[in-house]
């Protein structure tokens, strides 16, 4: 695209409020161009991107390849810090920023309520690998959505086969974990510990506990009381997760880890 000179554009206030005529889409774009506060501006367009800049009273435009934009940018560094173990991907898409980790299969002490109001059992039990995920909501200070998947293998596998992870309140629909009266933190490398522990140190009590054992259907809590004193968690014993899919004619379920990153946080499928 060669560098040229736009006109000012004229005329958009000069309908009258009542009517409903609306200013054309182009028109209302190059005013916004025209008056903006600004010394260079980058329009991202289907296929090339346009810089515009300033000269006098003067609006020049120029077509810029993605190439030029990258070496632009290249010197600005760019560093995450030190990540937490356990992260296995980080990104942004049209859900917010998103990142997942890893939970090797392990001992873990868990709480249940009791029918004494107040007081908890606490027992360690063996849980099998998990992947504990988070996306943040609308704007970065909105309080993160986390999801908890389980899988059989003991290293993580993007393609591994995604199971019902084996705890009460979380939601068979899409492994969503539902914290009570507890506010998530938003989505990031400095909150996902954080965001773990203020699940697993919840007390856990029968809301949604049913279809995730196979050896205790109605409430998982039987199954994880059973593993007291347990060195794995039988992976057997695990429930498939099925995602995603609304009816026979929908997309495929979400069954791997892979499908869930791509369905509940890239909205690809």
């Amino acid at each position: 695209m060669e560098s040229g000179v736009m006109d000012h554009a004229h005329g958009l206030d000069e309908q009258a409020p009542d009517k409903a005529v609306q200013p054309r889409p182009d028109a209302l774009l190059r005013h916004l161009i025209e008056y903006a506060e600004y010394d260079l501006a980058l329009l991202f367009t289907r296929g090339q991107y346009v810089l515009y800049s300033r000269v006098g009273n003067q609006l020049r435009t120029k077509g810029v390849s993605v190439e030029a934009l990258r070496a632009a940018f290249v010197e600005e560094p760019v560093d995450s810090g030190w990540l937490p173990p356990g992260v296995v991907r980080w990104g942004s898409g049209p859900g917010g920023t998103f990142l997942v980790t890893f939970i090797p299969p392990g001992q873990h002490t868990l709480h249940f309520t009791t029918q004494n109001v107040g007081k908890t059992r606490n027992v360690t039990v063996a849980l099998p690998g998990l992947i504990y995920a988070g996306v943040n909501g609308a704007g970065e200070e909105a309080s993160g959505t986390y999801y908890v998947w389980a899988i059989q293998e003991a290293k993580f596998d993007p393609a591994a086969r995604l199971y019902h992870a084996p705890f009460p309140n979380v939601s068979t629909g899409d492994g969503r974990i539902c914290f009570g009266s507890n506010t998530a933190p938003p989505v990031s490398w400095k909150t996902i510990e954080a965001a773990w522990q203020l699940f697993v140190d919840a007390p856990f009590n029968a809301d949604m506990a049913a279809f995730k054992s196979r050896q205790h259907p109605q409430d998982v809590r039987r199954q994880l009381l059973s593993l007291e004193g347990a060195e794995r968690y039988p992976v057997s014993d695990l429930r498939p997760f099925e995602g995603g899919a609304i009816s026979m004619h929908s997309t495929p379920p979400v069954q791997t880890v892979s499908d869930a990153i791509n369905f509940y946080f890239l909205k690809e499928r």
